[in-house]
């Protein structure tokens, strides 16, 4: 497989969750990763009011409020906030006005490893950032017992060239402000790159800094051009407790 570039505007809004989750008063879901990538990212509109509710036959899906509120349990997670639901846990979750997000997840098989839900204020579990020069607020790691995913948001500020590298897991990247280019293609925000694991790629950041999304099924390792592996955690990345949890 390829590296895949899809922009929400290119893809038609559905009116059901392309992923089969049930979910009352849906105003729209758009699909932003290809069949074949072993994870999705599914962009959600609700309103106020809507129920997304998951089974117990799933993996370790997050979702990030980029509007409005969500609340899960009783517990509210503002913009800039994630949930994370564990693999094989039935939940649901309620929107406090109208809520637009991202949510992510894998294809494969439920494990039934997974017990809670994780709900994340926009502080996240851990930041890190002192070694990359760019901020990472992490929400998970895959250093939870119970939880393999990855998920967590970078923030570069200045413009910033990424080195040539490749990880060990799949991952999808969604640009939420600002554009990267690659090569000689240019992704702005409301972009989804799905990116295989083992496939090398680099970016250059754009003038006034850029903030994206990344979500992995499980800890990975990064490869850059003539380095050996680093593992991917936020303690490796010497990054900060913050404890935003509700």
């Amino acid at each position: 497989m390829k590296l895949a570039a899809i922009t929400r505007d290119e893809v038609g809004p559905a009116s059901v969750h392309p992923l089969g989750h049930a979910c009352t008063r849906l105003r729209e879901a758009r699909l932003l990763s290809p069949a074949a990538h072993p994870l999705w990212l599914v962009e959600l509109e609700l309103d106020d009011g809507a129920r997304l509710k998951w089974g117990t036959d799933h993996g370790d899906e997050a979702l990030y409020v980029m509007e409005g509120e969500a609340e899960v349990d009783g517990r509210r997670c503002p913009v800039g906030g994630a949930i994370v639901v564990e693999s094989g846990v039935a939940t649901t979750l309620l929107a406090v006005g109208r809520v637009r997000a991202a949510h992510f997840g894998g294809r494969g098989p439920a494990r039934r490893d997974g017990r809670v839900v994780h709900v994340f204020g926009p502080g996240g579990q851990w930041v890190s950032g002192r070694l990359e020069g760019v901020k990472a607020v992490w929400f998970t790691d895959s250093t939870c017992p119970t939880c393999r995913a990855a998920f967590f948001v970078v923030d570069s500020p200045d413009r910033f060239r990424g080195p040539s590298h490749s990880h060990t897991q799949d991952e999808i990247i969604y640009l939420l402000d600002g554009g990267v280019r690659m090569g000689a293609h240019l992704h702005g925000a409301g972009t989804a790159l799905s990116i295989p694991a083992n496939v090398r790629y680099a970016f250059d950041g754009l003038d006034g800094g850029h903030r994206f999304l990344n979500f992995r099924a499980d800890v990975s390792y990064q490869t850059n051009a003539g380095a050996e592996p680093v593992l991917e955690t936020a303690g490796a990345r010497e990054g900060m407790y913050t404890g935003d949890l509700r």
